[in-house]
């Protein structure tokens, strides 16, 4: 299968080390342990190893061939302590490097599973990771494009294997070629990191189409789960000082909520008060989507509320109003009020108003489960979901198998009902040998070639000038001084390991003027180190 490694992706240059059996196009062979550089010349790609220069054209390969048996057999790239074992395709694409690796599906798993459901999680967890990673892999296979996935979350994150994770890479191998399938077809089993409690429905996350085992169904074990992803918010239930900033806002929204329905019922007149007193319950309600359960459209808040309104006095009543004091009046005083205290209901919209009032917001999508606790003091407001909520829940399945010691197949049912399991054949090709043209040549043993001679450096630096030695290859390659700084000027003689030399000037692109006592010329940053 074919992964766009989009971690690499917008650069010029890319450095390559190569751990294993590879070779070039099928005309340079590397040896065990070599550096490369990859960077765009002149609309190619130019490949620098070892003071040497290859240029290729606008896409270059490096193929893998059988490696010896414990020995690695793969790249590091950019500095990557992970490796990344397969074929990789480099190309130049809107003006930088794109880079696509070739390798088994089994292989491919061991550098998904760990980074998309951590490696101590419970090893029957980390089957049913790799068991739903595996049929989403196999599932996108497609030769008519260029790639079958990408290395990150719109995929599955893939980032080379560490051999360190071997919990994952032991639920890898212990469920080889299993898949999950849907009426002979594989499944798409999607994942999510947690699910707030209840699932989510692949038609309401994406809208395409309904998928039977992909439904909207409650899950108590991500809920019980206390590593799952939530966010809360504490609300007074009476209005007192000292009330946390959340409370005060959300108070102040309910008021002028109140207010404005009140007066459009005609129950409030304008300039008259209106408190809340307190907030007895807060309820969700309206699924988003309809039915029963899912995401809410609104927390309904039933409060006590002091309403200001008017007061009629009959004839000899001794009445105390706000503004007023009558008595021993046989009239209504129009303008005499009084505070009674009123029960009322106020809606407000869970997303944006309460996720953005409470700062409750999880994921971008607006998707949160909203659930509410109450004590005798507070109500306790919390978000739930971490992702879109489609399917197996990651923290579910980690509790379900630490807690209620489930095993992958009970996992995959619940999370995908009417799913089944079956084997596939995940086997990859052998890889080839090496072609021992491009290794050898057969002959009689070679002679010992003398180590050739330094050139002389007997010049002392100007002030601004520093000794550079030339230390970046290998003791018996050599390294060309060019007449231009560019891979493609012409060589002015060959550097050997060793050869000290004056650093005329650094240029901005890497590159360095040098000299020595007889000759200038131009050679690359890398190869050499500055001598105290």
């Amino acid at each position: 299968m074919r992964v766009l490694l989009t971690v690499f992706e917008k650069r010029s240059e890319i450095d390559i080390g190569i751990f294993g059996n590879y070779q070039l196009d099928q005309t340079i062979s590397f040896q065990y342990g070599s550096d490369i550089r990859l960077s765009i010349a002149q609309g190619r790609i130019l490949l620098r190893y070892e003071g040497l220069g290859y240029l290729g054209g606008q896409s270059i390969q490096l193929i893998r061939y059988k490696g010896e048996n414990g020995q690695e057999n793969g790249l590091r790239i950019h500095g990557q302590n992970n490796l990344y074992p397969g074929d990789l395709r480099v190309s130049i694409k809107d003006g930088f490097l794109s880079l696509i690796m070739t390798l088994p599906v089994e292989e491919y798993l061991q550098g998904v599973v760990p980074y998309e459901m951590d490696d101590g999680f419970p090893l029957e967890a980390l089957k049913a990771q790799a068991i739903a990673a595996r049929t989403y892999t196999l599932a996108h296979l497609d030769a008519s494009k260029a790639y079958d996935v990408v290395d990150n979350t719109n995929d599955q994150v893939f980032r080379g294997i560490n051999p360190q994770h071997q919990n994952a890479i032991n639920a890898i191998e212990q469920t080889k070629g299993v898949v999950s399938v849907f009426e002979g077809a594989l499944a798409r089993p999607y994942y999510t990191a947690s699910n707030g409690g209840i699932t989510e429905s692949a038609y309401n996350a994406w809208g395409r189409e309904i998928i039977p085992y992909l439904i909207i169904q409650k899950d108590p074990y991500d809920i019980e789960n206390p590593l799952s992803i939530s966010k809360t918010a504490a609300i007074a239930k009476e209005k007192q000082a000292g009330m946390n900033q959340q409370s005060i806002l959300l108070y102040d929204i309910i008021t002028n909520r109140l207010r404005a329905q009140l007066i459009n019922k005609g129950s409030l007149q304008e300039g008259h008060s209106l408190e809340i007193l307190g907030i007895d319950q807060v309820q969700p309600h309206s699924t988003k989507y309809g039915g029963k359960d899912g995401v809410m459209k609104f927390l309904r808040f039933d409060v006590s509320a002091l309403v200001e309104r008017p007061s009629s006095l009959a004839q000899d009543e001794e009445v105390s109003v706000t503004g007023q004091s009558a008595i021993g009046s046989n009239k209504t005083n129009a303008n005499a009020t009084e505070k009674r205290t009123q029960n009322a209901s106020v809606d407000i919209l869970i997303f944006p108003d309460i996720e953005q009032l409470l700062g409750l917001s999880i994921n971008r999508n607006e998707n949160e489960i909203v659930t509410v606790k109450t004590d005798d003091h507070k109500h306790l407001i919390a978000f739930g979901r971490y992702g879109h909520g489609v399917g197996m829940s990651q923290r579910g399945a980690e509790w379900m198998a630490a807690h209620y010691n489930w095993k992958y197949e009970q996992i995959l049912r619940f999370y995908y009902p009417g799913t089944s399991l079956e084997t596939y054949d995940t086997q990859a090709e052998p890889l080839g040998l090496y072609a021992v043209d491009y290794l050898a040549t057969p002959g009689p043993a070679p002679t010992a070639t003398p180590r050739p001679t330094l050139m002389p450096l007997n010049m002392t630096p100007a002030p601004d000038q520093k000794i550079i030695l030339v230390d970046g290859i290998a003791e018996n390659s050599s390294l060309n001084l060019r007449l231009q700084p560019d891979y493609l000027s012409g060589i002015v003689t060959r550097l050997y390991y060793g050869q000290r030399l004056i650093l005329v000037e650094e240029l901005e692109n890497g590159w360095m003027e040098v000299k020595t006592d007889t000759l200038t010329g131009f050679l690359r940053h890398e190869f050499v180190s500055i001598q105290p």
